[in-house]
């Protein structure tokens, strides 16, 4: 009888927070083609997308950091509005799921830090076609590696304050903290006080994490290190991820 194959899991380490940016340039590192990512990417249908590879450091520590070009996009797209982009984009199923997942998570977030309904939640930062690109980007990044199961460290989300859309805002971000209390994801404020999860970096984790702590028994077989913008003076300000056959 043949032996079956082993079961390939990824672990994401969120010692310096998660964004949506950051997350697929682990995912591409570790070995996801970007050309398909863009080619999933471009299905959406919206204005172009541009994805763009560089090498970077941080802290002495080579990473890939991915930008997400786009055209002025000033539309505060609802939940509906993006639901009805990703349906038509005809992506593969895991994907689709994937993105839709996050969506919904982050709509429901929203919903319940504005006291509405999810359909009458209007996305801003996060329904921006740069969001929506590193949301099926790191869907269709998990989908290529062959992924069956996220597991994740707890995640460093920063403190202060942030000026978003609506003002000043208190970091963790009301939808950052109600996403990630929702998903039962353990947190803490982390070394650098400025905002270090994104609410759609919680959102994918959220989404895609199916247990939360220490790397599990693994045999890795790729390390993907996704770097963000910002070169922190408190910590390495990148998201790793490990990708191996689960043990």
């Amino acid at each position: 009888m043949e032996p079956e194959p082993a079961r390939r899991i990824a672990w994401i380490d969120c010692a310096a927070g998660a964004a949506g940016d950051m997350l697929l340039a682990a995912l591409v590192d570790a070995g996801a083609g970007l050309d398909v990512v863009a080619e999933h990417v471009a299905r959406l249908g919206v204005e172009p997308i541009t994805l763009r590879r560089t090498e970077v450091e941080r802290h002495g520590i080579g990473a890939v950091k991915v930008d997400v070009d786009t055209a002025p996009d000033p539309e505060h797209r609802t939940w509906k509005a993006v639901r009805l982009v990703l349906d038509a984009a005809g992506l593969p199923e895991p994907v689709a799921t994937l993105a839709h997942d996050a969506f919904a998570r982050l709509a429901e977030a929203e919903a319940r830090v504005h006291r509405t309904t999810p359909d009458d939640v209007h996305f801003h930062e996060v329904g921006a076609l740069d969001a929506i690109a590193d949301v099926v980007g790191v869907a269709t990044a998990l989908h290529l590696l062959g992924v069956d199961a996220v597991h994740a460290s707890p995640v460093a989300l920063g403190s202060g304050t942030s000026r978003g859309s609506h003002g000043l805002v208190p970091i963790p971000a009301p939808a950052t903290l109600e996403v990630l209390r929702a998903a039962g994801a353990p947190c803490f404020a982390g070394p650098s006080p400025r905002e270090m999860c994104t609410p759609t970096g919680a959102a994918l984790l959220a989404a895609a994490v199916t247990s939360w702590g220490p790397m599990p028994r693994m045999v890795p077989q790729a390390i993907g290190v996704g770097a963000g913008t910002r070169d922190l003076a408190e910590v390495a300000n990148v998201v790793r991820v490990v990708v191996g056959d689960a043990v």
